[in-house]
């Protein structure tokens, strides 16, 4: 989601009237990451060894600020588990790019259990000192134990949760702060999305919903490049097939739900067109149909500094730090592929994507982001800890058996 500076107005308004500014970035800074998370496979493919300097990442820094990038989202894996975010955020900060820091919130792991440790906050603090005013922390549930599930560690909800009420914390009524919970809507959430908004509104947050995506079947990764990224997790699933009625009134109950709220001016990041983009994929198993802007309005880099117009597609450009590059970019060779590459994509339901597309694509869009980055910041002192923790949902003694069944399967 873009953040509106005077600095980046003349980009923002180049892109929206081409479509070819290159706004939005998504830097992946390392695939490495203390979770294995249900849904997400990227951890699996961590090596530290490929990760990029400080002085590689100053060069980075130097020309996304020339392509015309004026949000920049830095990623992974786990940013926090590269020792080099700090100089990373640094180097994009200078530039005088829009940063926002997507983490779990989760500091350090122990097999099974979370080990609290200040180390962890220490950094946070240091990158919220270096001047990074949004963050993206991963809370799919008000249950904790079923957020625990799906993160395979227990202490986990306990953990973000603090994480975030640090955050809001520290970030409380500085202009452009907007911290948002980033929450995968599954079937083991679907009821809780409403409370969610909720939730995020009283700990000083946003709330960004994404549809999850899994693998057909356990093979289908071997058979599909950015299928190695996601998982085979049916218990997940929405099962469209087999109960189609039943899952449409439980989305559509979700989703009228969470388009009032954002009507009525709640902390929803999502654009409306993207909520009902998301109606549609959750009960169709459909993408939008709307054109693609990968590689025009946004872009991703890999921790080696590969290139790819988006997550989907397979690294077959220049690498972004080739000396080459800002030309080839520039150039009809590349437009020519990313027609190709974009034209014969399935599609997928990435909010920073799909957002972005609807910002530059849709009036609505682009009114309903700019009211929410320009709104004052919130006064008052957001919910502590404590006051958090009694929000949780504590009731559920174990996830339902069939879930359990359908994950050993």
């Amino acid at each position: 989601m873009l953040r509106f500076t005077a600095r980046n107005y003349a980009r923002i308004a180049a892109a929206a009237l081409t479509r070819r500014v290159p706004v939005y970035a998504h830097f992946g800074i390392t695939h490495r990451c203390n979770l294995t998370c249900k849904m997400c496979g990227i951890w699996r493919y961590g090596n530290e060894k490929e990760e990029l300097s400080a002085d590689q990442l100053k060069l980075m820094a130097g020309r996304m600020a020339r392509l015309g990038v004026v949000q920049l989202s830095i990623g992974g894996g786990e940013p926090f588990a590269s020792a080099r975010l700090e100089d990373a955020c640094s180097a994009f900060l200078a530039e005088g790019l829009n940063l926002r820091v997507l983490t779990n919130g989760i500091g350090e792991g122990n097999g099974r259990n979370v080990v609290r440790s200040s180390a962890y906050l220490d950094r946070v603090d240091r990158v919220i000192d270096l001047g990074v005013k949004s963050f993206s922390v991963s809370l799919d549930s008000l249950y904790p134990k079923r957020f625990d599930y799906i993160c395979e560690i227990d202490g986990a909800w306990d953990e973000a949760v603090r994480t975030m009420t640090h955050m809001a914390g520290r970030l409380a009524g500085r202009p452009g702060a907007l911290p948002t919970i980033n929450c995968v809507v599954s079937n083991l959430n679907l009821e809780e999305l409403p409370d969610m908004v909720r939730f995020a509104e009283q700990i000083g947050f946003a709330v960004s919903f994404l549809p999850i995506e899994l693998l057909p079947d356990p093979k289908a990764g071997q058979r599909n490049w950015e299928a190695r990224f996601i998982r085979y997790r049916p218990e997940l699933g929405l099962n469209i097939e087999d109960a189609a009625d039943a899952v449409h009134r439980r989305v559509d109950a979700a989703y009228d739900a969470l388009i009032e709220m954002k009507a009525a001016g709640k902390p929803i990041l999502n654009s409306t067109p993207y909520l009902e983009a998301s109606r549609r994929y959750l009960k169709t198993g459909q993408f939008p149909a709307e054109g693609c802007d990968a590689g025009r309005l946004y872009f991703s880099v890999a921790p080696n500094g590969q290139f790819t117009i988006c997550h989907r597609t397979e690294q077959q450009h220049l690498d972004f730090l080739d000396p080459n590059f800002e030309a080839y970019f520039h150039s009809a060779e590349y437009e020519q592929a990313r027609l190709i590459e974009a034209g014969g994509c399935e599609g997928c339901m990435r909010a920073c994507w799909i957002d972005t597309s609807s910002m530059f694509r849709t009036m609505e869009g682009f009114f309903e982001t700019a009211k929410l980055t320009l709104r004052p910041p919130r006064t008052g002192h957001p919910a502590t800890f404590a006051e958090a923790s009694q929000l949780a949902r504590r009731d559920e003694v174990d996830l339902p058996a069939e879930l359990i069944e359908a994950a050993a399967g």
